[in-house]
C-alpha cells in the first residue's frame, strides 16, 4: 500500500513527541541515562493514548546501535527496523491471539536465546489482559527473573484484568487521556503538514467525538479530508458523524427553560421523520446542557468555538446548577433505558417532559423553611416574594395614592382591601396548609374602589392561586360587604424594603376574637390565662421553640 493513514503516518518517533504522556518519556529517559534499565514494564490506559507507540519506542533506545540512548538515532539499521516491525530481536505478540499455555511455554523457551543483531531481547505483549491466568502463572518464574538479556513489554487497556502476581513483577505506568488542547494543536500542525484548513467549530468536533484518545481523531479526521475538498467545515463533520445542526439543540434547550412542551414534542416529531438517530440527539443534547453547564459556572475551561460564545452566553443564564444536575441525570437515565426499548422515541419525549417541568431545590426549600421559623419564633410573620420580606408598606392602601384612599372611604369600607387580603390568606393557609403557598409569595394591588390585582411571578404560582380564585372572591365580598373583582396576573415583581420590620399576618380561627386579642407574638413568658385566645397551631409553633404565645400589647 503507498498510502498511509494519518495516525500511521504521523506516529511519534521518539520520546519527546509523544503527546500527552511527558511524566512517562521522563521517567523512561532518566532510567535510560543512569542505566536503571528494568526487566518488565507494563503500560495501562484508554485506547489511542500511545502506550504501543511508547513500547516502540523504548525497544528504539534499548536497541539503538548509538544506545541505549535517550534519543534513538532513528536512522540506523535498529531503529528502522524496529519501525517497520521487522526486528526479530523485537517481537510485537497479540496476547489476544497468543493467551494460552502452549504459547507461553514455546516463549519460555524461547527467551533462553540471546539476541542476535541487538543488545537486549524485548517482548512486547499488546492486550495482555486476554493472557489466561494459567499462562500468566507459566509466565511468573521466567517474568520474575528472566536472562539478563530480555525485558518484556505489556500493554493493556484493563489493568485489572491482570493477575496481582504478574503486577508485582513489573514496574507500572499509567497512561492519561489526552487534553482536548493538545489533540487540537496536534491536528492543526498535522494540517500544516498535509496542506488541509479545518475550522474552530469542525476542529471542535473532533475532539469531543476522540474522548481523549489521539488515534481517535485523526481516524476521524482522516475520513473527513478524504471525502471532502479545501476547508473543512462544522457543519460538514456533524453530518458525516451523523450530529443533529446545533440550531435545533440550542432550541430544544431554550424551550426545556421555558417549559414549552408543545414546541418540544414537535422538534422530536420532525427529527424522527427527518431519519436522525434518536439516540444520538440525546447525546448531543447531553453534551450541549454540560457544555452550558460548566459555561455558566466558569467560561474560562468550557471547551467551545469562538463562534458559539454568543449562544453560550444567552443560554448561561437558563438553568441553575442544581437544575442542570437533574436534567443531566434524567438524560442518562433515558440513554441508557432507550439502548433495550423497544420505542425509544416515546421514552426519550417523557424524559423531556419531565426535565421540562419546574424545579425546586431541597436545599433551597428547608433554607425557607428554616428562615421562616426563625421569624415565626421572633414573632414576624411576612407575606412574601420569592422568599425575602415584603414591606408592609407594599401592602398598604396609601401606597396606591392618596386619592383612591379617599375613594376606599366613601364606599364605607372599614379595613382597606390589602389588609382584607391579609386576613384572607390566614384563613386559607389555615385550612389548606400544603396547597395554598403560592399564595404566601403574591403581591395584591388595589386596582380600583371594588378591584385588585393578585400578582405572582411564574406559571406554577399562577395555577396554585387560580384553586383559590372563587374561595378568594367570596371571602372578600363577606368581609368587605361589596363585590370585589379579583384579577390573577403574572408580572416581575420588584418591591423594595422601606421597613425593618414588617406588619405580621395574624392567623385567626373560625370564630373571629374580640379586637383586643387580633395579633400575637411568640415570647418567653405568659400568663395562663390567655392560653384559651391563641390559635392552636400558633401554640405549637411557641412550644417548637421553647416559647410562649402571648397577647401583642
Amino acid at each position: 500500500m503507498s498510502y498511509l493513514v494519518l495516525a500511521r503516518k504521523f506516529r511519534p518517533q521518539n520520546f519527546d513527541e509523544v503527546i500527552g504522556q511527558n511524566h512517562i518519556s521522563q521517567t523512561l529517559k532518566n532510567a535510560i541515562s543512569e542505566n536503571r534499565i528494568a526487566h518488565a514494564y507494563l503500560f495501562s490506559g484508554p485506547r489511542g493514548c500511545g502506550k504501543t507507540t511508547m513500547a516502540r519506542i523504548l525497544a528504539k533506545a534499548l536497541n539503538c546501535k548509538n544506545g541505549p540512548a535517550t534519543e534513538p538515532c532513528g536512522v540506523c539499521e535498529n531503529c528502522i527496523e524496529i519501525g517497520k516491525s521487522a526486528s526479530v530481536d523485537v517481537m510485537e505478540i497479540d496476547g489476544a491471539s497468543n493467551n494460552g499455555i502452549d504459547e507461553i511455554r514455546a516463549l519460555r523457551e524461547n527467551v533462553k536465546f540471546s539476541a542476535a543483531n541487538s543488545k537486549y531481547k524485548i517482548y512486547i505483549i499488546d492486550e495482555a489482559h486476554q493472557i489466561t491466568v494459567q499462562a500468566f502463572n507459566a509466565l511468573l518464574k521466567t517474568l520474575e527473573e528472566p536472562p539478563e538479556h530480555v525485558v518484556f513489554i505489556m500493554a493493556t487497556t484493563e489493568q485489572h484484568k491482570i493477575p496481582v502476581t504478574i503486577l508485582s513483577r513489573c514496574q507500572r505506568y499509567r497512561f492519561k487521556l489526552i487534553s482536548a488542547k493538545e489533540i487540537a494543536g496536534a491536528i492543526k500542525n498535522i494540517g500544516a503538514k498535509e496542506g488541509f484548513e479545518i475550522d474552530d467549530d469542525a476542529l471542535s468536533i473532533v475532539v469531543n467525538a476522540s474522548g481523549g484518545s489521539m488515534r481517535d481523531a485523526l481516524s476521524l479526521l482522516d475520513q473527513a479530508v478524504s471525502s471532502s475538498a479545501g476547508k473543512i467545515s462544522g457543519d460538514y463533520i456533524r453530518g458525516l458523524l451523523g450530529l443533529l445542526p446545533k440550531e435545533i439543540i440550542a432550541s430544544v434547550t431554550e424551550n426545556l427553560a421555558k417549559g414549552d412542551i408543545l414546541a418540544i414534542l414537535k422538534t422530536v416529531k420532525e427529527i424522527s421523520e427527518q431519519g436522525y438517530n434518536i439516540l444520538q440527539f440525546a447525546r448531543d443534547l447531553r453534551d450541549h446542557l454540560r457544555q452550558v453547564m460548566i459555561y455558566s459556572i466558569n467560561p474560562e475551561i468550557a471547551e467551545i468555538s469562538s463562534e458559539d460564545k454568543k449562544l453560550f452566553e444567552v443560554q448561561k443564564t437558563l438553568f441553575t446548577v442544581s437544575r442542570h444536575v437533574r436534567m443531566n441525570n434524567l438524560l442518562s437515565k433515558a440513554l441508557e433505558e432507550m439502548r433495550w426499548h423497544d420505542q425509544p422515541r416515546i421514552l426519550l419525549e417523557m424524559y423531556l417532559l419531565k426535565m421540562s417541568e419546574p424545579y425546586y431545590n431541597v436545599g433551597e426549600l428547608l433554607n425557607r423553611i428554616a428562615e421562616l421559623e426563625k421569624n415565626l419564633k421572633s414573632g414576624d410573620y411576612y407575606v412574601r416574594e420569592n422568599s425575602s420580606p415584603v414591606s408592609s408598606s407594599a401592602f398598604s392602601a396609601k401606597t396606591a395614592g392618596s386619592d383612591l384612599a379617599a375613594e376606599v372611604d366613601d364606599i364605607g369600607i372599614d379595613a382597606d382591601l390589602i389588609s382584607v387580603w391579609k386576613e384572607i390568606i390566614s384563613e386559607i393557609t389555615k385550612k389548606h396548609p400544603l396547597t395554598s403557598q403560592s399564595l404566601i409569595k403574591t403581591l395584591v394591588k388595589i386596582t380600583s374602589p371594588k378591584s385588585v390585582q393578585i400578582t405572582v411571578t411564574n406559571k406554577f404560582d399562577y395555577e396554585g392561586v387560580l384553586e383559590f380564585h372563587e374561595q378568594i372572591t367570596k371571602l372578600y365580598q363577606r368581609k368587605t360587604g361589596n363585590d370585589i373583582a379579583v384579577k390573577v396576573a403574572i408580572e416581575d415583581i420588584k418591591i423594595e424594603e422601606k421597613q425593618n420590620r414588617e406588619e405580621e399576618i395574624v392567623v385567626k380561627e373560625e370564630t373571629e376574637p374580640a379586637p383586643e386579642t387580633a395579633g400575637y407574638i411568640v415570647e418567653e413568658d405568659f400568663k395562663e390565662s390567655a392560653k384559651t385566645a391563641v390559635p392552636k397551631h400558633i401554640q405549637e409553633i411557641a412550644k417548637k421553640f421553647g416559647g410562649k404565645a402571648k397577647k401583642m400589647p
